[in-house]
């Protein structure tokens, strides 16, 4: 017979192995994804072991609950109620499939808060998230740096870093993701928790010197990404991490070497052009763009025609793709139908796929998901009582949200399974908040 201290020690040592598999797997997200997926799915068992984690008290998992019966609705309303005949050669079974990029990230956010409740687990967190980012960095330098090419397989196939040629010398480069998106997006989350860490080293130089240099490396790579989002996403991280003031000091500073170097070079070199010294034209890519026939614009156009016609319920996940190239043939689009695989939006791509009641429902929840983060990190307590390592997660978070306005780098396994912790991160601060002004009502 078992006494229940024992059991208390056992399921004790439980939820301790539980924490290692959800450290080991953040380790391995970016560079091993099957191998950080086992991981996850074992501490997500233990999760559920150790207690009850989707909360019917919790008013805020009603969302959360109702998204999934309309995703779920959503597939069986086209494949068996309501079936189109613009899909007629379409195989239903690839909508089924895809709701793996979808219902599992829901208990993903539920069970990983187990892991994630107080600073100190969020702080093991970061650390793992920036030493696991490591190996980004290196098959950055070796694609842009040592020509190494791949893909490079292990585990018949299961871990690839794709280390894509480039094949055009202003091409952005991806490193092991897939896409360069994929991997500026990577970057730009990464980013505030290494700023974090490097705020946070005070009496270590050594420590603070790698971690300095990795903040460079990893902004640098972003800029070699050539992508707008993760561009955008450091400078938020910049902003939101140390203020307006303290961000135009470092603009102004981060622009005059540039600028020196640019001069120096010229001097020796008459024939040196700006564009050889930056490589990528980045700033090119900002203002260059004829806003009223861009591609994204494109591409918007032709997820909304197909919302007008299933506005309710939707097409199906992974149906856009099929629908614009193969069936486009509206005159409200474009001749020259844009490639794209994916509506590079979320919102219209929630609405495309499961309909905008879904899209409504869903992105309010991560709007007040966000807001009541914000509220409980900065207005609820003094400027002194705010903890950096909660700005940086809100500021992950930001970037999150406003990439995914013009792109959807969701689709990448590692890139959701990030985006399914940070929102848990979220909420454990939120609870923990809140419980905070709680216990001092309490006490006075």
């Amino acid at each position: 017979m078992l006494y229940p201290s024992t059991l208390f020690k056992r399921k004790e040592k439980i939820i301790t192995f539980g924490n290692y598999m959800f450290l080991f797997g953040v380790f391995l997200l970016p560079s091993a994804l099957p191998v950080s997926g086992l991981l996850f799915l074992i501490c997500i068992f233990i999760s559920y072991f150790k207690n009850q984690n989707i909360s019917l008290k919790d008013k805020s998992n009603y969302p959360l609950f109702l998204s999934i019966g309309l995703i779920f609705f959503s597939c069986l309303n086209i494949t068996l109620i309501s079936k189109s005949e613009l899909l007629s050669s379409y195989s239903t079974n690839l909508i089924w499939f895809n709701l793996f990029n979808w219902i599992p990230m829901f208990f993903l956010y539920w069970g990983l808060q187990c892991y994630l409740i107080n600073s100190s687990q969020r702080l093991l967190f970061t650390k793992y998230l920036v030493a696991g980012t490591f190996p980004v960095i290196l098959s950055f330098i070796f694609q842009k740096y040592f020509n190494w090419y791949g893909p490079y397989e292990t585990f018949y196939g299961l871990i690839v870093w794709f280390q894509k040629p480039i094949y055009n010398p202003g091409g952005g480069i991806g490193g092991l993701f897939s896409n360069p998106n994929y991997a500026g997006m990577w970057l730009a989350v990464t980013f505030p928790f290494s700023l974090f860490l490097l705020k946070q080293t005070k009496n270590h130089l050594n420590t603070k010197l790698i971690l300095l240099l990795f903040c460079i490396a990893i902004t640098l790579m972003a800029y070699f990404t050539q992508s707008r989002n993760a561009f955008l996403g450091i400078l938020i991280a910049l902003i939101s991490l140390f203020g307006f003031r303290k961000f135009f000091y470092f603009l102004l500073i981060t622009l005059s070497t540039f600028l020196l170097s640019y001069l120096s070079l010229l001097l020796t070199n008459s024939q040196f052009k700006l564009n050889n010294f930056f490589e990528i034209d980045l700033v090119e890519k900002f203002f260059n763009i004829n806003y009223l026939s861009a591609p994204r614009i494109e591409i918007w156009k032709s997820a909304l025609l197909r919302i007008s016609e299933r506005p309710l319920f939707g097409w199906g996940p992974s149906t856009f793709s099929y629908l614009h190239f193969e069936k486009n043939n509206s005159s409200l689009i474009s001749e020259n139908v844009v490639e794209a695989y994916h509506s590079h939006n979320m919102i219209i791509e929630l609405g495309h796929n499961f309909g905008v009641p879904l899209s409504i429902v869903l992105v309010s929840s991560i709007s007040f998901l966000i807001y009541k983060a914000w509220k409980n990190i900065f207005i609820n307590f003094k400027q002194n009582d705010v903890n950096l390592l909660d700005k940086a997660w809100l500021s992950a978070s930001l970037i999150v949200i406003f990439s995914h306005l013009s792109d959807v780098t969701y689709y990448d396994g590692k890139i959701s399974i990030l985006i399914s912790i940070l929102f848990a991160g979220l909420k454990c601060i939120i609870n923990e908040k809140e419980n905070k002004v709680e216990s001092n009502l309490t006490n006075k």
